[in-house]
């Protein structure tokens, strides 16, 4: 039996979406608030000017500091340290915490130092993204051992996704423009997988593209409600349930002033389908089932 990661409660076992690891709101919440109390270790791969370098800097921690936690002077400056303290601070803070002279302050560094490393916010935004995507590499489709149906792999691609929000609340409204989205190669790498994860179904290429597009504007527009529950618990210390406990009267209010039937038999079963979680397991399964029906007959069950 699995236990709460907080508070060692056992839990019960979740049927749908990832394994559950708290017991409660409350509990996530707290879990939250140790997770961006400490220092945030990123050693994954960063686009650096022109190219990829596989890994953290040796001489530079995870936070974006100088080995051993130290912030490092401009000497020291590199991009991999400088898009590890801008992770850093959106976990910490939020994303508009994200500023050069933030940074620069995290990093004990002059403001236009980090300029010769990092060109400009727009290209700082890319970086980050970047870093976050490839946190969580989708698996290679050659040699695929996975599940095999086209379906299996969208889901699993999306859940990955919904992952990295749940890691970094902050990126989802960095992506949330498919128009011009930031150029980072990890995630490409995931609207890259899903198109191939489609062939074979008889598909064109155009929908098979743009169902990859819709499927991640899914995810992400979800993800939009888990940046502002967390935003909501940084700035107020009130889990939803304490949130919504304290508007009951304006509620009430609400109900009293307009004819709303079908808001005024909401109860704790609708609430907890509100989540950002039920409503993300809820909607990912209702496009699956969608895509299916574009899909010839013969190509449904590959």
């Amino acid at each position: 039996m699995e236990t709460c990661q907080v508070c060692g409660r056992e839990l019960e076992r979740s049927e749908v979406g990832r394994p559950r690891l708290y017991c409660s709101r409350a509990c996530r919440s707290k879990a939250y608030r140790q997770r961006v109390a400490a220092p945030s270790t990123y050693t994954n791969t960063m686009h650096q000017a022109g190219g990829v370098v596989g890994g953290a800097d040796a001489g530079v921690g995870g936070d974006g500091r100088g080995a051993g936690g130290a912030a490092g002077g401009a000497g020291g400056l590199t991009v991999v340290g400088i898009v590890g303290a801008a992770v850093a601070l959106g976990d910490l803070e939020g994303v508009e915490a994200v500023s050069m002279r933030r940074i620069a302050e995290r990093l004990g560094a002059g403001v236009m130092s980090l300029y010769r490393h990092v060109r400009s916010q727009v290209e700082l935004v890319d970086l980050m993204v970047d870093q976050v995507f490839g946190e969580r590499e989708l698996p290679e489709l050659d040699g695929w051992s996975g599940p095999g149906s086209w379906r299996a792999k969208l889901e699993l691609s999306a859940r990955m996704e919904w992952d990295v929000y749940r890691d970094h609340p902050w990126v989802a409204r960095l992506v949330a423009s498919t128009t011009r989205p930031p150029l980072a190669p990890n995630r490409m790498a995931y609207t890259d997988w899903r198109i191939r994860a489609l062939e074979g179904t008889g598909l064109p290429f155009e929908t098979m593209a743009q169902i990859s597009f819709v499927l991640s504007t899914q995810v992400h527009g979800v993800a939009l409600g888990l940046e502002a529950e967390t935003d909501a618990l940084r700035t107020s210390d009130l889990t939803r349930d304490e949130w919504t406990a304290t508007r009951q009267d304006a509620v009430d209010q609400a109900l009293r002033t307009r004819h709303l039937p079908m808001i005024a038999r909401f109860g704790q079963p609708e609430y907890e389908a509100s989540t950002p979680d039920r409503i993300f397991d809820f909607g990912l399964t209702r496009l699956l089932d969608g895509i299916a029906v574009l899909i010839p007959d013969e190509a449904r069950a590959k």
